[in-house]
């Protein structure tokens, strides 16, 4: 028995017909009649009726027929896993992400990704927040992971994980009166300087909004473009800067920094892979998302 036997009894079985069976499956009536009575002698069991018209089952070959057709739907669900399995692990894909958020987040998954997928090709393009929206927009990459901050409306996105923002100072910079252990107390912050993100970047947006929650502008010694480059000035000394934990976690070693939480229950947004709404994601895609939504991104800071 093999699966064109299986496909020839099947065929007749569906036609009621040698004849209309062999027409689809193109061969010749007395080819297809021929193969079918092997095949009965073969299992010794008479699979039709031939004395009827049009052709019946016999009760043996109904059973013979209903197992045929299950294992050839099996065998068809096969090949097109084979299929997909083999379209999945072959390809490109292209990741958008800020170089910051780069350094911490990419050697976390993409060894793994390239372990379960080796054949697919990855790029990887670092841009700030702003230019990593346009790259979204002209498809120059697959997602970008990004914060999902205001002015994201006319984007898709999937969640992958929280990020924490944190007040950074250099060590003992801050009197104690100005915190409650590792949390801030932000109103005490009014007449000390602030190293933050021009004006334009999505995260300054939000710390605008923070401030002005708190019922005063901050006194602001520099703006940069550059969660780092605030990181560096404040370990230094400079002032205060509100960065993102994922900025921190790879440099906290290495500066000597105060950390503390904006509140009890922390300032955090959500970070999210941001594609076009009207954009289908490649399986490629789609796998690495589900692999960064799965990893455990927590940065033990406090």
């Amino acid at each position: 028995m093999d699966f064109d036997e299986l496909e020839n009894i099947s065929e007749v079985a569906e036609t009621g017909s040698f004849s209309r069976a062999a027409e689809n499956l193109f061969t010749t009536q007395n080819n297809l009649m021929n193969a079918v009575s092997k095949l009965e002698r073969e299992e010794g069991i008479k699979i039709f009726d031939r004395t009827s018209n049009p052709i019946t089952v016999t009760y043996e070959g109904k059973y013979y027929i209903d197992a045929a057709k299950k294992i050839l739907e099996l065998n068809k669900q096969l090949k097109n896993d084979m299929a997909e399995i083999s379209r999945i692990r072959r390809g490109k894909i292209t990741i958008g992400i800020a170089p910051a958020r780069a350094a911490f987040m990419l050697p976390k998954f993409l060894p793994k990704y390239s372990e379960l997928y080796p054949e697919i090709k990855i790029n990887t393009v670092e841009h700030n927040s702003r230019q990593l929206r346009e790259d979204v927009k002209k498809g120059a990459v697959d997602f970008a992971i990004l914060p999902l901050l205001t002015g994201f409306e006319d984007f898709a996105n999937i969640k992958l994980c929280e990020e924490e923002l944190f007040i950074i100072a250099r060590k003992n910079f801050l009197p104690e009166n100005s915190h409650d252990g590792n949390i801030i107390k932000f109103e005490a912050l009014k007449n000390f300087p602030f190293i933050l993100l021009k004006n334009g970047h999505g995260m300054r947006k939000e710390l605008d909004i923070l401030f002005k929650h708190y019922g005063y502008k901050p006194k602001i010694l520099m703006e940069t473009t550059n969660n780092e480059t605030a990181l560096g000035l404040c370990s230094e000394g400079m002032g205060l800067a509100v960065v993102p934990s994922m900025t921190i976690e790879p440099l906290k070693n290495n500066l000597q920094i105060d950390i503390y939480k904006i509140s009890d229950s922390g300032m955090k947004w959500d970070v999210s892979a941001i594609f076009r709404k009207n954009q289908t994601l490649t399986i490629q895609a789609r796998n690495c998302i589900e692999l960064i939504k799965n990893y455990d991104w927590t940065c033990d800071l406090i």
